[in-house]
């Protein structure tokens, strides 16, 4: 393959859907089982209140890198950077990670938050070499899915509805979340309602057949909500109130979760959590979930780069 000269590479903001496809194009050569649409990074950066850009680069016409970054409350920028493989070891990565760097001091902040899949040494050496260090970690794991599902009773008072079925309980889900998310390790606070409902009940992927509440009486307890990608499925966030854990609340809505994808024809669902959440991976190993190093990632953090 012929290798352009670096003065050719050209970095900018991915705003129109033919860079959005493009970002997409890359991403899917260095992480062959992402997910992408233009819909769901349409719905991110339209619902977006905290400065998010996508960013596409592009070597002549050949599109070559993408990333992401923005600037929550939070003392650091979740960002992202990504370069094909036949395109590395050219300064591309370099120039990404420069343009990310004053996208972020321009929001105001001076660390960056990324995540490497852990099989991707390279991209985490990359990073090392910066001053990145780890700072977490989310442990993948997946099921196979195929043939009917047994029935699954709720916990004795709790009945498991879909939100296709309960689409007036929005409010009463974040409550949950909001209880929760206090006891997520690495968690830095709370969305606001707004932010939240874009990601768990808005975007175009979360899917009102895969996602549950449980409730006792008219109350919601918990929730479990996930995307539908084709055939396959990613659970989002899993949330019991403190009160009603331990009873069997999150494994009935997960349950619920497997035979509706089941039903729905989906071959596979995946999840992660964050590598210090012991009671959910041990959930998830209880239903059947297997290791999916593929999709484990590491979390670094490191300052922005000149």
């Amino acid at each position: 393959m012929e290798r352009p000269e670096l003065s050719q590479l050209a970095i900018a903001p991915a705003e129109t859907d033919v860079d959005l496809e493009a970002l997409i194009a890359v991403r899917k050569i260095v992480t062959p089982r992402a997910r992408p649409t233009v819909a769901n990074l349409r719905h991110a950066l339209e619902s977006s209140t905290d400065g998010l850009t996508f960013i596409v680069g592009r070597l002549g016409d050949e599109p070559v890198a993408c990333g992401f970054v923005e600037g929550p409350a939070a003392d650091f920028a979740p960002a992202d950077i990504a370069v094909v493989p036949d395109r590395r070891r050219m300064g591309i990565g370099s120039a990404v990670l420069a343009y990310v760097s004053e996208r972020a001091r321009a929001l105001g902040k001076d660390v960056l938050q990324i995540q490497v899949v852990k099989s991707d040494e390279s991209s985490r050496a990359f990073l090392e070499r910066r001053g990145f260090q780890k700072a977490g970690g989310e442990e993948a794991v997946s099921l196979k899915l195929g043939g009917p599902q047994p029935p699954s009773a709720p916990p004795d008072g709790i009945r498991i509805l879909s939100r296709r079925e309960r689409p007036d309980v929005v409010e009463a889900m974040y409550e949950v979340y909001v209880e929760c998310d206090q006891d997520v390790p690495g968690s830095s606070g709370p969305m606001t309602l707004e932010a939240w409902r874009a990601i768990d009940i808005d975007r175009p992927s979360r899917s009102p057949d895969l996602a549950f509440v449980a409730l006792d009486g008219d109350q919601v307890v918990g929730y479990a909500v996930a995307d539908l990608f084709g055939d396959q499925g990613r659970h989002g966030f899993t949330a019991v109130k403190r009160a009603w854990r331990r009873r069997g609340v999150a494994t009935a809505l997960k349950r619920a979760q497997i035979a509706a994808a089941t039903e729905l024809g989906l071959r596979r669902l995946a999840t992660g959590s964050e590598e210090r959440n012991l009671p959910m991976r041990t959930l998830n190993a209880k239903l059947g979930y297997q290791p999916d190093p593929e999709l484990s990632v590491v979390v670094l953090r490191g300052p922005v780069q000149a």
